[in-house]
Protein backbone atom coordinates (compact mmCIF):
# COMPACT_ATOMS: atom_id res chain seq x y z
CA UNK A 1 0.00 0.00 0.00
CA UNK A 2 1.36 3.39 -0.98
CA UNK A 3 1.68 6.46 1.20
CA UNK A 4 -1.09 9.01 1.50
CA UNK A 5 -0.79 11.91 -0.96
CA UNK A 6 0.49 15.25 0.30
CA UNK A 7 -2.94 16.81 -0.20
CA UNK A 8 -4.33 14.54 2.53
CA UNK A 9 -1.67 15.58 5.05
CA UNK A 10 -0.77 19.24 4.47
CA UNK A 11 -2.82 21.83 6.39
CA UNK A 12 -5.27 23.65 4.13
CA UNK A 13 -8.68 25.36 4.35
CA UNK A 14 -11.79 23.20 4.20
CA UNK A 15 -12.61 21.94 0.69
CA UNK A 16 -9.35 23.41 -0.67
CA UNK A 17 -8.68 19.94 -2.09
CA UNK A 18 -11.95 18.17 -2.83
CA UNK A 19 -13.09 14.78 -4.08
CA UNK A 20 -16.54 14.22 -5.52
CA UNK A 21 -18.69 11.33 -6.65
CA UNK A 22 -22.30 10.55 -7.51
CA UNK A 23 -24.83 8.04 -6.23
CA UNK A 24 -28.37 7.13 -7.20
CA UNK A 25 -30.71 7.33 -8.98
CA UNK A 26 -33.31 8.41 -6.43
CA UNK A 27 -37.02 8.63 -7.24
CA UNK A 28 -38.73 11.89 -6.30
CA UNK A 29 -42.20 13.32 -6.66
CA UNK A 30 -42.69 15.70 -9.58
CA UNK A 31 -43.43 19.24 -8.44
CA UNK A 32 -46.06 19.80 -11.17
CA UNK A 33 -47.57 16.35 -11.74
CA UNK A 34 -47.85 14.97 -8.24
CA UNK A 35 -48.51 11.39 -9.33
CA UNK A 36 -45.56 11.18 -11.71
CA UNK A 37 -42.03 10.27 -10.63
CA UNK A 38 -38.68 11.73 -11.67
CA UNK A 39 -35.08 10.62 -11.16
CA UNK A 40 -32.37 12.66 -9.50
CA UNK A 41 -28.81 11.83 -8.45
CA UNK A 42 -26.93 12.62 -5.28
CA UNK A 43 -23.57 14.40 -5.42
CA UNK A 44 -21.12 14.12 -2.54
CA UNK A 45 -18.19 16.51 -2.04
CA UNK A 46 -15.65 15.68 0.64
CA UNK A 47 -12.57 17.53 1.86
CA UNK A 48 -9.21 15.77 1.59
CA UNK A 49 -7.94 17.16 4.90
CA UNK A 50 -10.76 17.53 7.44
CA UNK A 51 -13.17 15.04 5.80
CA UNK A 52 -16.01 17.57 5.79
CA UNK A 53 -18.98 16.57 3.63
CA UNK A 54 -21.32 18.49 1.33
CA UNK A 55 -24.36 16.71 -0.17
CA UNK A 56 -26.58 17.99 -2.97
CA UNK A 57 -28.73 16.85 -5.90
CA UNK A 58 -28.39 17.09 -9.66
CA UNK A 59 -31.51 16.90 -11.80
CA UNK A 60 -30.42 15.66 -15.21
CA UNK A 61 -27.89 13.80 -17.32
CA UNK A 62 -26.40 16.83 -19.05
CA UNK A 63 -23.29 18.73 -18.12
CA UNK A 64 -25.20 21.94 -17.40
CA UNK A 65 -27.26 20.25 -14.66
CA UNK A 66 -24.10 19.10 -12.91
CA UNK A 67 -22.44 22.51 -13.31
CA UNK A 68 -25.48 24.08 -11.64
CA UNK A 69 -24.93 21.77 -8.65
CA UNK A 70 -21.22 22.56 -8.69
CA UNK A 71 -21.92 26.30 -8.72
CA UNK A 72 -24.17 25.90 -5.66
CA UNK A 73 -21.31 24.15 -3.91
CA UNK A 74 -18.67 26.79 -4.70
CA UNK A 75 -21.10 29.59 -3.82
CA UNK A 76 -21.23 28.21 -0.26
CA UNK A 77 -17.78 26.66 0.24
CA UNK A 78 -15.66 28.59 -2.26
CA UNK A 79 -13.65 27.37 -5.25
CA UNK A 80 -11.30 24.46 -4.47
CA UNK A 81 -7.74 24.41 -5.72
CA UNK A 82 -8.04 20.82 -6.96
CA UNK A 83 -10.98 18.48 -7.57
CA UNK A 84 -10.61 14.74 -8.00
CA UNK A 85 -13.32 12.50 -9.47
CA UNK A 86 -13.96 9.39 -11.54
CA UNK A 87 -14.63 9.14 -15.23
CA UNK A 88 -18.08 7.92 -16.23
CA UNK A 89 -16.80 4.75 -17.91
CA UNK A 90 -14.84 3.77 -14.81
CA UNK A 91 -17.68 3.75 -12.30
CA UNK A 92 -17.90 -0.02 -12.39
CA UNK A 93 -19.21 -0.20 -8.85
CA UNK A 94 -21.98 2.30 -9.54
CA UNK A 95 -25.26 1.88 -11.32
CA UNK A 96 -25.52 1.81 -15.10
CA UNK A 97 -27.43 5.09 -15.13
CA UNK A 98 -24.62 6.93 -13.36
CA UNK A 99 -22.10 5.56 -15.86
CA UNK A 100 -24.29 6.75 -18.71
CA UNK A 101 -24.79 10.09 -17.05
CA UNK A 102 -21.12 10.82 -16.46
CA UNK A 103 -20.23 9.32 -19.82
CA UNK A 104 -22.27 12.08 -21.47
CA UNK A 105 -20.45 14.81 -19.60
CA UNK A 106 -18.32 17.13 -21.63
CA UNK A 107 -15.16 16.81 -19.55
CA UNK A 108 -13.40 19.50 -21.56
CA UNK A 109 -16.24 21.92 -20.76
CA UNK A 110 -16.03 21.07 -17.06
CA UNK A 111 -12.23 21.42 -17.04
CA UNK A 112 -12.42 24.74 -18.88
CA UNK A 113 -15.03 26.05 -16.46
CA UNK A 114 -12.91 25.09 -13.46
CA UNK A 115 -9.68 26.47 -14.94
CA UNK A 116 -11.35 29.82 -15.46
CA UNK A 117 -11.91 29.90 -11.70
CA UNK A 118 -8.38 28.76 -10.83
CA UNK A 119 -9.38 25.16 -10.10
CA UNK A 120 -7.58 22.08 -11.43
CA UNK A 121 -9.88 19.14 -12.20
CA UNK A 122 -8.28 15.70 -12.33
CA UNK A 123 -9.97 12.47 -13.41
CA UNK A 124 -8.94 8.90 -12.66
CA UNK A 125 -6.94 7.50 -15.56
CA UNK A 126 -7.13 3.82 -14.69
CA UNK A 127 -10.25 1.89 -15.61
CA UNK A 128 -11.90 -0.57 -13.21
CA UNK A 129 -10.26 1.13 -10.23
CA UNK A 130 -12.98 2.68 -8.05
CA UNK A 131 -10.67 2.43 -5.02
CA UNK A 132 -8.62 5.31 -6.44
CA UNK A 133 -11.43 7.58 -5.26
CA UNK A 134 -11.91 5.66 -2.04
CA UNK A 135 -12.22 8.82 0.06
CA UNK A 136 -15.66 9.29 -1.53
CA UNK A 137 -16.57 5.65 -2.10
CA UNK A 138 -16.33 4.88 1.62
CA UNK A 139 -18.78 7.66 2.47
CA UNK A 140 -21.14 6.79 -0.38
CA UNK A 141 -21.29 3.19 0.79
CA UNK A 142 -22.61 4.33 4.15
CA UNK A 143 -24.69 7.34 3.12
CA UNK A 144 -26.52 5.74 0.20
CA UNK A 145 -27.44 2.53 2.03
CA UNK A 146 -28.66 4.31 5.14
CA UNK A 147 -30.60 6.89 3.11
CA UNK A 148 -32.47 4.08 1.36
CA UNK A 149 -33.34 2.59 4.76
CA UNK A 150 -34.32 5.94 6.28
CA UNK A 151 -36.46 7.14 3.37
CA UNK A 152 -38.03 3.74 2.78
CA UNK A 153 -41.10 3.89 0.56
CA UNK A 154 -41.68 7.60 1.16
CA UNK A 155 -41.43 9.59 -2.09
CA UNK A 156 -40.17 13.10 -1.40
CA UNK A 157 -40.15 16.18 -3.56
CA UNK A 158 -36.90 17.72 -4.79
CA UNK A 159 -36.88 20.34 -2.04
CA UNK A 160 -37.70 17.81 0.69
CA UNK A 161 -34.97 15.40 -0.41
CA UNK A 162 -32.50 18.27 -0.64
CA UNK A 163 -33.39 19.25 2.93
CA UNK A 164 -32.76 15.67 4.07
CA UNK A 165 -29.34 15.66 2.35
CA UNK A 166 -28.35 18.99 3.91
CA UNK A 167 -29.29 17.78 7.39
CA UNK A 168 -27.51 14.47 6.84
CA UNK A 169 -24.38 16.36 5.76
CA UNK A 170 -24.59 18.42 8.94
CA UNK A 171 -24.79 15.24 11.04
CA UNK A 172 -21.77 13.78 9.26
CA UNK A 173 -19.87 17.00 9.87
CA UNK A 174 -20.61 16.70 13.61
CA UNK A 175 -18.66 13.45 13.93
CA UNK A 176 -15.52 13.80 16.09
CA UNK A 177 -12.15 13.87 14.32
CA UNK A 178 -10.03 14.82 17.35
CA UNK A 179 -9.81 16.89 20.52
CA UNK A 180 -9.70 20.67 20.61
CA UNK A 181 -6.32 21.94 21.83
CA UNK A 182 -6.49 23.51 25.27
CA UNK A 183 -9.98 22.17 26.05
CA UNK A 184 -10.75 20.22 29.18
CA UNK A 185 -12.12 16.74 28.56
CA UNK A 186 -14.61 17.38 31.38
CA UNK A 187 -16.36 19.84 29.08
CA UNK A 188 -17.06 17.05 26.62
CA UNK A 189 -15.71 19.17 23.74
CA UNK A 190 -14.30 17.54 20.63
CA UNK A 191 -13.12 18.77 17.25
CA UNK A 192 -15.47 18.12 14.33
CA UNK A 193 -15.51 19.26 10.67
CA UNK A 194 -18.22 21.82 11.45
CA UNK A 195 -15.81 23.64 13.78
CA UNK A 196 -13.44 24.14 10.85
CA UNK A 197 -16.23 25.08 8.44
CA UNK A 198 -17.94 27.58 10.74
CA UNK A 199 -14.82 28.91 12.44
CA UNK A 200 -16.47 28.53 15.83
CA UNK A 201 -17.80 25.90 18.17
CA UNK A 202 -20.89 24.17 16.84
CA UNK A 203 -22.76 23.46 20.08
CA UNK A 204 -26.36 23.79 18.88
CA UNK A 205 -28.23 20.54 19.40
CA UNK A 206 -30.24 19.53 16.32
CA UNK A 207 -33.88 18.50 16.51
CA UNK A 208 -34.37 15.40 18.60
CA UNK A 209 -36.78 12.49 18.11
CA UNK A 210 -40.24 13.56 17.00
CA UNK A 211 -42.13 11.03 19.13
CA UNK A 212 -43.43 7.52 18.70
CA UNK A 213 -46.40 8.52 16.55
CA UNK A 214 -45.40 11.39 14.23
CA UNK A 215 -48.10 13.34 12.43
CA UNK A 216 -47.77 12.11 8.85
CA UNK A 217 -49.87 15.04 7.64
CA UNK A 218 -46.97 17.40 8.26
CA UNK A 219 -44.18 17.02 5.71
CA UNK A 220 -41.69 18.66 8.07
CA UNK A 221 -42.32 15.94 10.63
CA UNK A 222 -41.69 13.28 7.99
CA UNK A 223 -38.37 14.87 7.03
CA UNK A 224 -37.22 15.06 10.66
CA UNK A 225 -38.23 11.44 11.23
CA UNK A 226 -36.17 10.37 8.19
CA UNK A 227 -33.11 12.29 9.42
CA UNK A 228 -33.47 10.82 12.92
CA UNK A 229 -33.70 7.31 11.47
CA UNK A 230 -30.55 7.96 9.44
CA UNK A 231 -28.71 9.17 12.54
CA UNK A 232 -29.58 6.10 14.60
CA UNK A 233 -28.59 3.68 11.84
CA UNK A 234 -25.42 5.62 11.04
CA UNK A 235 -24.26 5.59 14.68
CA UNK A 236 -24.94 1.87 14.85
CA UNK A 237 -23.16 0.95 11.60
CA UNK A 238 -20.40 3.59 11.45
CA UNK A 239 -19.07 3.14 14.99
CA UNK A 240 -17.65 -0.38 14.44
CA UNK A 241 -15.59 0.92 11.48
CA UNK A 242 -13.64 3.14 13.90
CA UNK A 243 -12.39 0.13 15.84
CA UNK A 244 -8.95 -1.04 14.76
CA UNK A 245 -9.10 -4.71 13.85
CA UNK A 246 -6.30 -6.96 15.08
CA UNK A 247 -5.45 -10.52 14.21
CA UNK A 248 -5.88 -13.06 16.96
CA UNK A 249 -2.11 -13.45 17.29
CA UNK A 250 -1.46 -9.68 17.51
CA UNK A 251 -1.28 -8.05 20.92
CA UNK A 252 -3.55 -5.05 21.43
CA UNK A 253 -2.97 -2.26 23.90
CA UNK A 254 -5.25 -2.37 26.94
CA UNK A 255 -7.20 0.73 27.88
CA UNK A 256 -5.55 2.52 30.77
CA UNK A 257 -6.65 4.99 33.41
CA UNK A 258 -6.72 8.49 31.93
CA UNK A 259 -7.33 7.48 28.30
CA UNK A 260 -9.83 9.61 26.36
CA UNK A 261 -12.40 7.49 24.52
CA UNK A 262 -15.44 7.92 22.29
CA UNK A 263 -18.49 6.12 23.71
CA UNK A 264 -21.11 4.39 21.58
CA UNK A 265 -24.45 5.42 23.08
CA UNK A 266 -27.67 4.88 21.15
CA UNK A 267 -29.68 7.05 23.55
CA UNK A 268 -27.93 10.34 22.79
CA UNK A 269 -29.73 13.29 21.23
CA UNK A 270 -29.37 13.40 17.46
CA UNK A 271 -26.10 15.00 16.41
CA UNK A 272 -24.32 14.54 19.76
CA UNK A 273 -21.28 12.36 20.46
CA UNK A 274 -20.01 11.52 23.92
CA UNK A 275 -16.40 11.66 25.09
CA UNK A 276 -15.32 10.16 28.40
CA UNK A 277 -12.19 9.44 30.41
CA UNK A 278 -11.24 6.02 31.70
CA UNK A 279 -11.53 6.24 35.48
CA UNK A 280 -10.70 2.62 36.30
CA UNK A 281 -9.46 -0.28 34.19
CA UNK A 282 -9.29 -3.68 35.85
CA UNK A 283 -7.55 -6.49 34.01
CA UNK A 284 -8.68 -10.10 34.22
CA UNK A 285 -6.60 -13.14 35.11
CA UNK A 286 -5.21 -13.24 31.58
CA UNK A 287 -4.13 -9.60 31.73
CA UNK A 288 -6.82 -8.37 29.31
CA UNK A 289 -9.07 -5.40 30.09
CA UNK A 290 -12.64 -6.10 28.97
CA UNK A 291 -14.66 -3.67 31.10
CA UNK A 292 -13.78 -0.19 32.34
CA UNK A 293 -15.32 2.52 34.51
CA UNK A 294 -15.80 5.79 32.61
CA UNK A 295 -16.05 9.32 33.98
CA UNK A 296 -17.90 12.07 32.15
CA UNK A 297 -20.06 15.12 32.74
CA UNK A 298 -23.79 14.74 31.90
CA UNK A 299 -23.93 17.97 29.91
CA UNK A 300 -26.41 19.25 27.33
CA UNK A 301 -25.98 22.25 25.07
CA UNK A 302 -27.81 24.53 27.52
CA UNK A 303 -26.09 23.21 30.67
CA UNK A 304 -23.16 24.83 32.41
CA UNK A 305 -20.09 22.99 33.53
CA UNK A 306 -19.97 24.42 37.04
CA UNK A 307 -21.82 22.49 39.68
CA UNK A 308 -22.08 19.31 37.66
CA UNK A 309 -20.97 16.13 39.34
CA UNK A 310 -19.02 13.45 37.54
CA UNK A 311 -20.98 10.42 36.43
CA UNK A 312 -19.33 7.00 36.62
CA UNK A 313 -20.59 4.20 34.40
CA UNK A 314 -19.36 0.73 33.50
CA UNK A 315 -18.85 0.02 29.80
CA UNK A 316 -17.42 -2.78 27.73
CA UNK A 317 -14.26 -1.95 25.77
CA UNK A 318 -16.05 -3.11 22.61
CA UNK A 319 -18.27 -0.01 22.90
CA UNK A 320 -15.30 2.37 23.10
CA UNK A 321 -12.90 3.94 20.60
CA UNK A 322 -9.56 5.21 21.88
CA UNK A 323 -9.10 8.84 20.83
CA UNK A 324 -6.20 10.08 22.96
CA UNK A 325 -3.95 7.75 24.98
CA UNK A 326 -2.69 8.91 28.35
CA UNK A 327 0.86 8.95 26.95
CA UNK A 328 -0.02 11.67 24.42
CA UNK A 329 -1.78 14.00 26.87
Amino acid sequence: MGQLPDKRLKPSPAFYNTALDLFGPILIRDTVKRRSRAKVYGVIFTCFTCRAVYLDLTEGYDTDSFLSTFRRFVSIRGYPQTIHSDMGTQLTAASKEIRNMMGKWNTSQISTFSLNQGTTWSFNKSANAPWQNGICEALIKTVKRLLVIAVGECVLSFGELQTVLFEVANLLNERPIGLKPGYDIDMGAYLCPNDLLLGRSSNKVPSGPMGNEPDVRKRFTIIQTIVTTFWKRWMRDYFPTLLVRHEWHTERRNLQKGDIVLVQDNDLVRGNCRLAQVFQANAGKDGKVRDVVLRYKPLCSSDEYKGRKDRLVNRSVHRLVLLLPIEDQ
